[in-house]
C-alpha cells in the first residue's frame, strides 16, 4: 500500500464522525479505477456475510469500498447502514493487518472453505484469475505419478497456468471448475425460475471451494478443443462433471465416447496415471466411482446412453443433482485435508 494509502486509512479511526468517515472513504476511492460494481456479484454477497471479509485480498477490499460508495449514490444511508454495523470499519482493520504484514489465509495450507473470488478481481474467473486456487493446485498435485515420477507443477512459465514437463512431455496444465449450477442456461430457465433464489445462490456459493475444482490439460492444439472446452460445449455433456468422468473412463477401456475425439488430443497427460483406477486416486474422485472403479455415480440417473442435453428436467431433479454435487465436493475436500501437509488448522470448522 503507497504512504498516502496507509496515511487515509489510519485516519479512518481518528475521524470525529460519519460524514468525515464517509469523506476518507471517497477520497480512497477517488483513487481507483472504475469497474462494473453493480455486476460484482461477490462483493454484495460479502455484505451479507461480513466473515468472508478476512479473506479478500487487499485489491478487492478497496474494490468493496468502492462499491459501498458508489451503491451509497442511488441508495442514501446504503454507507451509514454499513458502517453502523460495524462492517466499515472491519475493511479498515483489515487494511491495516495488510500494511502490517498481516494475512488471515495461508497459500501453502488448503483452507477447506476458502471462496476463490476472494482474491479474484471482480467479475473475472477463479480458475484464471485467483493465486490461492492456482497455489492449491500446485500444493495437492505437486505428487507422485503411478509410474514412479513425480507431476512436478511450475507456475514460473511464462503463458502456461501450471507446466509440467518430463521426459520429451510438455503440459500446461489449466484450472476448471467441476460443478455448474446452470442458473444462467437459458435452456434451463422453466426450471430455475421455478427454485428459489436462496437456494440457487447457496448452490453457486458453496461450489467455489477446492473440491470443486480440478486440472485438465489445456492449450490449443489444432483439430482439437481443450477438455474444458470440449465438455462444455458438447450437448451430451453440458459441462456435467460426472459425464465428463464416465468419457475418461470409457476412454481408458477404448469405449467410444462423446468426448473421445478431444480426449485422444491430450492422452499424454491421461497416459500419465496408467488407468482409470489410478486417474481417479490421483485426483481424489473416489466419491464419485463406485468401489471397484467400474462405474461411476452420476449426479442424475444414467441408462448408459447419452442423451442429448442432459440438464435437470425438473425443480425435483436440480435439486437431486444440486444435494449430489455438493455431497461430492464436501467428501472430496475431506479427502484432501487427510494428508498433513495440506491442511490448515481451520479445518475443524469445515
Amino acid at each position: 500500500m503507497k504512504a498516502k494509502r496507509k496515511e487515509i486509512v489510519h485516519a479512518f479511526f481518528h475521524a470525529p464522525d460519519q460524514q468525515e468517515r464517509l469523506n476518507i472513504c471517497n477520497n480512497l476511492i477517488e483513487r481507483q479505477r472504475t469497474f462494473a460494481w453493480q455486476k460484482w456479484e461477490f462483493g454484495f454477497h460479502v455484505l451479507e456475510f461480513p466473515e468472508l471479509i478476512q479473506k479478500m485480498s487487499e485489491k478487492n477490499l478497496f474494490k468493496l469500498l468502492f462499491l459501498i460508495i458508489e451503491k451509497d449514490k442511488s441508495d442514501q444511508g446504503f454507507f451509514d447502514r454499513l458502517d453502523d454495523g460495524g462492517i466499515v470499519s472491519n475493511i479498515f482493520e483489515i487494511l491495516i493487518d495488510r500494511t502490517n504484514g498481516v494475512q488471515h489465509w495461508s497459500r501453502s495450507k488448503i483452507d477447506p472453505t476458502f471462496d476463490f473470488r476472494s482474491d479474484t478481481p471482480p467479475n473475472k474467473d477463479p480458475d484464471a484469475f485467483s493465486q490461492t486456487l492456482k497455489s492449491y493446485h500446485k500444493l495437492l498435485w505437486s505428487k507422485e505419478l503411478p509410474n514412479g515420477q513425480k507431476l512436478n507443477l511450475s507456475d514460473g512459465i511464462k503463458g502456461h497456468y501450471l507446466h509440467f514437463s518430463e521426459g520429451g512431455i510438455g503440459l500446461n496444465l489449466t484450472s476448471d471448475a467441476i460443478t455448474h449450477t446452470y442458473r444462467n442456461v437459458v435452456k434451463m430457465q422453466s426450471v430455475i425460475d421455478n427454485v428459489p433464489k436462496d437456494e440457487i445462490n447457496s448452490f453457486y456459493n458453496s461450489s467455489n471451494v477446492i473440491g470443486g475444482y480440478t486440472l485438465f490439460p489445456g492449450g490449443k492444439r489444432d483439430g482439437y478443443q481443450t477438455i474444458n472446452q470440449s465438455r462444455g460445449c458438447n450437448i451430451k455433456i453440458v459441462d456435467r462433471f460426472d459425464l465428463t468422468l464416465e468419457c475418461i473412463r470409457r476412454q481408458y477401456l477404448g469405449m467410444p465416447n462423446p468426448l473421445s475425439n478431444n480426449l485422444k488430443g491430450y492422452w499424454e497427460f491421461f497416459e500419465l496415471f496408467c488407468d482409470f483406477q489410478r486417474y481417479v486416486e490421483f485426483f481424489l474422485l473416489h466419491d464419485l466411482v463406485d468401489e471397484s472403479f467400474q462405474r461411476v455415480k452420476f449426479h442424475l440417473p444414467f441408462d448408459d446412453e447419452f442423451p442429448s442435453q442432459p440438464f435437470p428436467k425438473s425443480v425435483d431433479e436440480y435439486r437431486h443433482y444440486m444435494n449430489n454435487t455438493l455431497t461430492f465436493i464436501h467428501k472430496r475436500t475431506e479427502r484432501m485435508l487427510k494428508f498433513p501437509r495440506y491442511s490448515s488448522s481451520n479445518n475443524a470448522s469445515f
